[in-house]
């Protein structure tokens, strides 16, 4: 039987065409700005047009990668396309509070062991004993998952209590 899917973490179409959009936006001001009203030298110039194309594809990677999604399935944490985030026995704890280093609308995975670098714009981001999961992502829903999360790490640690 396969692993049931306990709980999905998706960008709303609306964030996804909003946060993709404000990027491109800011993209075509730099474009309309180098054409009407380049600056006086030719570097300052080849800085917008690059600072502009570099927006661009940011904001086609926005739209990409926030087009997937996080699944909690089993024991694993993984995209939409079945990739593998993060094992949920290598979580040592789960961050959510208002003040510590995590994405927007989000929560911070302390993890046991180091996984390799890996960055889906708006959604998760994993790095050494780290992951962040959150950003364009609703906030309750974000929410949801952590909870679900912390939910499977207490009955690890009942489990394995004496």
């Amino acid at each position: 039987m396969p692993d049931t899917i306990e709980v999905e973490l998706k960008v709303s179409p609306f964030r996804r065409w909003f946060s993709s959009g404000l990027v491109a936006l800011t993209a075509a001001l730099l474009l309309n700005m180098a054409m009407t009203a380049p600056p006086a030298s030719l570097l300052g110039q080849g800085l917008v047009w690059a600072l502009a194309a570099l927006l661009l594809i940011s904001a086609l990677k926005l739209w990409r990668d926030t087009g997937e999604s996080l699944r909690l399935v089993g024991r694993r944490l993984e995209n939409s396309r079945g990739g593998l985030v993060v094992r949920l026995d290598d979580v040592a704890s789960v961050t959510r509070t208002h003040f510590s280093f995590r994405p927007s609308n989000g929560f911070m995975l302390h993890l046991t062991r180091e996984y390799d670098p890996r960055w889906c714009m708006g959604l998760f981001w994993c790095a050494g004993k780290r992951a962040a999961i959150g950003g364009a992502v609703s906030g309750a829903e974000a929410k949801r998952m952590a909870e679900a999360i912390e939910r499977a790490l207490a009955t690890d640690k009942s489990a394995s209590a004496p």
